[in-house]
């Protein structure tokens, strides 16, 4: 892992992303030394970090009011400055991913209602793009850095009424429109302060891999495509399986097993040929499963065997979550904590 410095030069954030990583995601109410430190002694090479949880006085963290962008939140940049500065402290690189944007309210703070102004309102487009470009202003250079992660999990397909790829050419031309209008919005903003940082930008339908079909490229080489694996979802979500199902093994009519897997991520392989884009330009944003599934173990362990055999970067989820211990490996089967290569 390249050293964290002082202030990071303009070459070392990209170099970064030249050698195959292994994160993990924190998405906790507070990021304390000890948790880092703990990531750092268990391997993990970079944090996907959210500090949407953080604790604020404002309505949204960072953002004041998603209703009306009106700039930074001083208290809430200060508080996440204290925690990159911990990071660079104990040289752990991060990405700094958004659950929120102006029109764009992150469901959890939400009533658990989907927030989806932002694809339609151009006033809300203009006011995330100013967003970015006052945050990267503020962070650009500093020693944890090392990616911005626009926004967690797009799916404007939503604006459709529907979840899933079922749609016509048209609509299928227009969600991607709809999409990389804002990523070219908030690219081009961040570019005006920063021009160092890499972009991540995650697929569509919740960065679905199958999104990959669709999925456009910005003229900008320092953008790293994401996608998340939680596939198939009725394994992975504790609610739907609750025990019921195993894997490798039948689950709802189909067999599920490490060719299946690869199967479901083919598009980003496809996108990779077709696009000319480098698999260091890839990123597993998020995968993982209930700590209690049968045969979670091995569902890891041939993720991460088809992660590396791609040279893909990923990064689990997730890392001593403080409101949740369903996902938190550590408190699993040892085998799970050794299918992820966590010492």
């Amino acid at each position: 892992m390249i050293a964290l410095l002082n202030r990071r030069d303009e070459a070392s954030t990209i170099v970064f992303w030249n050698t195959q990583r292994k994160g993990a995601n924190v998405f906790n109410h507070y990021v304390s030394l000890k948790n880092i430190k703990a990531a750092k002694a268990c391997g993990v090479e970079f944090l996907r970090l959210s500090p949407d949880k953080f604790p604020t006085k404002a309505r949204d963290f960072l953002i004041g009011n998603a209703d009306n962008y009106q700039g930074l939140v001083a208290e809430d940049l200060n508080q996440l400055k204290q925690v990159l500065h911990l990071c660079a402290q104990e040289n752990m690189p991060v990405v700094l991913t958004l659950l929120s944007l102006p029109g764009s309210r992150w469901r959890q703070n939400n009533e658990d209602n989907d927030d989806l102004r932002i694809w339609n309102d151009p006033h809300f487009q203009r006011q995330a793009a100013q967003f970015w470009q006052d945050l990267a202003l503020e962070l650009r250079g500093h020693p944890a850095i090392v990616a911005y992660n626009i926004l967690n999990e797009p799916h404007p397909e939503k604006i459709y009424h529907s979840q899933d790829l079922a749609f016509s050419a048209e609509h299928q031309q227009q969600i991607q429109n709809t999409l990389f209008c804002l990523y070219e919005s908030i690219v081009k903003s961040i570019r005006k302060v920063d021009q160092a940082t890499p972009i991540i930008l995650d697929s569509s339908l919740y960065a679905d891999a199958k999104a990959f079909e669709h999925f456009k490229v910005l003229n900008d080489e320092k953008i790293i495509y994401s996608f998340h694996m939680y596939e198939p979802y009725a394994y992975t979500n504790y609610k739907t399986n609750k025990g019921r199902f195993r894997y490798p093994g039948i689950i709802f009519d189909n067999h599920w097993d490490k060719k299946a897997l690869e199967a479901y991520m083919r598009p980003v392989l496809d996108f990779q040929k077709t696009q000319s884009v480098p698999k260091t330009r890839i990123l597993v944003g998020e995968f993982g499963g209930h700590r209690t599934s049968l045969g979670l173990a091995d569902y890891f362990k041939d993720l991460v065997a088809i992660f590396k055999k791609q040279g893909w970067h990923f990064a689990f989820y997730a890392f001593q979550e403080d409101t949740w211990d369903g996902m938190d490996y550590e408190l699993a089967d040892p085998q799970v904590r050794k299918s992820l290569g966590l010492r």
